[in-house]
């Protein structure tokens, strides 16, 4: 007999985790407050204008071409992938530039004009990380989390133990490259893991090997495409979605889940239920006070929370062929390690980091002929400390929209057509992400596998979570992967007969 499961957000775990569930042969119904699809990758439409709000990297395509296949579907009849060449360009705080590319020879070059023994360097950094992604990503990344002890397997010990796992990032890079450049820009991700370098675990390396090993992609029509099509998919498998249907709260009784509640007042019934709101959100809100087990608002309150995003989107009234899709700025301040700077603790107004998405130059569906739109992304503090955006806003937007200068932006004012600006608020109240934090728990070494909150609830039976908090952590690829294991569970807890 079939199981109904519930799934509550219609982002891109939750869509990926219905098209699971859906081709083992579960009914599963998606409930979403907003009117479309994708959570934050839902997009936005300004005029003639479409902007991609959340993710603008897409790593690792053959997880999304599993996840299809494994439904019985085909990938490339639903998303266009292009493959991006090089796919970042990262301007330094002394004026130089590097193209990070999979094209290794190229970027070996690159390497060598910055100091001779650089490329030498970097061969050995790569050669051991074929080894480390062989050995590391699986059973670690790939799989569901473990207890404390049962990481602690002698074999796999002594196989890690030479990827001196203890080091952060930037001891990591340093020990291979001893150039801070160098340093800085193959560990940058780190920022989006809502930690700086030098209290990133240097397991996090894997992350621009991928990216040298397997490229970068971006899917044409933007991220909104991608969100899409795991929605056509979806239904295409039989799965319901409800758009501008919020619930109210997961229906609990004596530990069990029994459904759903709506916002409405009606009730659902559902063998399970899968949560992909946001964590810090749907803890305080989705969840009666009983079942929150040991997250209450207190130990909310002690976890660690990633760094929130100002965000521009731009409509332009030209074109940046000469400039790259991915580029970064890594200002002087990346290199201190004091606070503010480690921690993203205050809002920086003298020399920021800023990165910007130029898509139109691959994908010019997404403004009028001539025309652009920019994507442009700085750090800032969530809303757990005190920076006031009612007043801040227009002098911070103002100060930014000079300093794109930085990355061959030039005069970007004379040539704005229209414009949205994006604010750890804005991130909190319309999206409603706790404090604005959109990159969710930090990956501190308190905060990872066994350490973040579980998929499987520890104390409500029938409930699952799954999106940036949950083991492996934030980011796309990494929640693809907590969708096997969410899958996973629900099949193990409610087999189908």
């Amino acid at each position: 007999m079939s199981k109904k499961i519930a799934i509550v957000g219609a982002g891109p775990g939750g869509l990926a985790t219905a098209i699971r569930l859906a081709g083992l042969g579960y009914q599963v119904q998606i409930f979403e407050a907003a009117e479309r699809i994708g959570g934050r990758m839902r997009g936005l439409e300004v005029d003639s204008y479409a902007f991609d709000t959340g993710p603008t990297i897409l790593q690792l395509p053959h997880l999304y071409e599993e996840l299809f296949q494994e439904a019985g579907l085909n990938f490339a009849d639903y998303v266009q992938l292009k493959r991006l060449e090089p796919y970042t360009r990262i301007r330094f705080w002394d004026g130089t530039q590097l193209d990070l590319t999979s094209d290794l020879g190229a970027f070996k070059t690159q390497l060598a004009n910055l100091r001779s023994d650089l490329p030498l360097a970097f061969e050995r950094w790569y050669t051991e990380h074929i080894r480390k992604y062989q050995l590391g990503y699986k059973p670690y990344l790939g799989s569901p989390v473990r207890s404390l002890l049962g990481y602690l397997r002698w074999n796999e010990i002594v196989s890690l133990v030479s990827f001196r796992p203890w080091e952060s990032l930037y001891q990591h890079f340093w020990r291979f490259f001893q150039d801070e450049r160098l340093v800085y820009a193959l560990s940058y991700p780190s920022k989006y893991l809502g930690m700086h370098p030098t209290v990133a675990a240097s397991v996090f390396s894997l992350i621009p090997f991928l990216e040298f090993a397997q490229g970068v992609w971006h899917p044409l029509g933007g991220f909104r495409a991608l969100a899409q099509g795991l929605g056509k998919a979806a239904q295409d498998l039989g799965v319901q979605i409800h758009l501008n249907c919020p619930v109210h709260q997961v229906w609990i009784e004596q530990g069990q889940t029994r459904g759903i509640e709506l916002a409405g007042g009606e009730r659902l019934n559902f063998d399970a239920v899968v949560i992909n709101a946001d964590f810090g959100y749907a803890i305080r809100h989705l969840l009666p006070t009983s079942a929150r087990g040991r997250y209450t608002d207190r130990k909310l309150n002690q976890m660690q929370f990633s760094c929130s995003t100002f965000m521009l989107y731009l409509g332009i009234n030209r074109r940046y062929e000469d400039l790259p899709h991915h580029q970064i700025y890594l200002s002087e301040q990346i290199r201190r390690r004091d606070r503010p700077w480690v921690d993203d603790s205050a809002l920086d107004e003298t020399d920021p980091p800023i990165y910007v998405c130029n898509p139109t130059i691959i994908d010019p569906s997404n403004a009028p002929d001539g025309h652009s739109t920019l994507y442009v992304l700085v750090p800032i503090p969530n809303t757990s400390y005190a920076v006031d955006w009612d007043i801040k806003q227009k002098s911070y937007q103002d100060f930014i929209l000079k300093r794109l200068s930085l990355l061959g932006y030039d005069n970007i004012e004379q040539h704005i057509v229209t414009q949205r600006c994006y604010t750890a608020s804005t991130w909190r109240d319309d999206y409603l992400v706790h404090l604005g934090a959109v990159f969710n728990l930090s990956h501190n070494w308190s905060q990872l596998g066994p350490f973040r909150p579980p998929i499987r609830s520890e104390n409500i039976s029938g409930l699952y979570w799954i999106g940036g908090a949950v083991h492996p952590g934030s980011g796309l690829l990494t929640i693809l992967e907590a969708t096997r294991s969410a899958a996973g569970f629900i099949n193990q807890d409610f087999p189908l007969t």
